[in-house]
């Protein structure tokens, strides 16, 4: 007999255990417009380990404002899988494809996966941009939140917004301080 909270337990340490294998890595699928929740269930489903990073936007209605969650990156989904395994996760309905870097499956390390986290869990204000990021200086956060974080400055926004390149991904982060 399986007790709720035992399957919970099992999912996070599933987690873990992949997260600390170094055959697993962090993909990056495209998908379908507004099936980013759809196909995070049926992955789930069928044993595989996601992420799909939500905010809370409120949208404005001629007669109310609404509270939503919406993805973050729309139209991808990550996914924690070993590189035979991307294949599997095409198959899903609703995957298009994976996201490719330099002719390669696009890989997101860990801790940039910890980064988005903590953005959001710390409710951190921050935009996501998919222009090219040109080369630039490399920084070293040395304190607050993100100390420890390395990144790229592509843009410098006054005294405590900037710009943080993601390696790996064409994305950006705007992080406001």
């Amino acid at each position: 007999m399986l007790v709720e909270g035992q399957e919970v337990n099992s999912e996070s340490s599933k987690l873990e255990i992949r997260e600390k294998d170094k055959n697993y890595n962090w993909h990056v699928f495209y998908v379908k417009g507004k099936h980013e929740r759809k196909v995070k269930e049926l992955l789930e489903r069928d044993g595989f380990v996601c992420y799909l990073p939500m905010n809370t936007v409120h949208r404005k209605y001629s007669d109310r404002i609404k509270k939503l969650e919406e993805p973050i990156f729309k139209s991808y989904i990550f996914v924690l899988i070993q590189y035979h395994e991307i294949y599997d996760v095409i198959q899903t309905p609703g995957v298009v494809t994976y996201v490719r870097f330099s002719g390669k499956p696009a890989i997101i390390r860990q801790k940039d996966i910890d980064l988005i986290r903590k953005l959001i869990l710390n409710k951190t204000e921050f935009q996501i941009s998919n222009r090219k990021v040109k080369l630039g200086d490399r920084v070293n956060i040395t304190s607050g939140t993100f100390k420890g974080y390395k990144g790229i400055v592509k843009q410098l926004r006054g005294k405590k917004r900037f710009l943080v390149a993601i390696e790996s991904t064409d994305f950006t982060l705007e992080i406001v301080l």
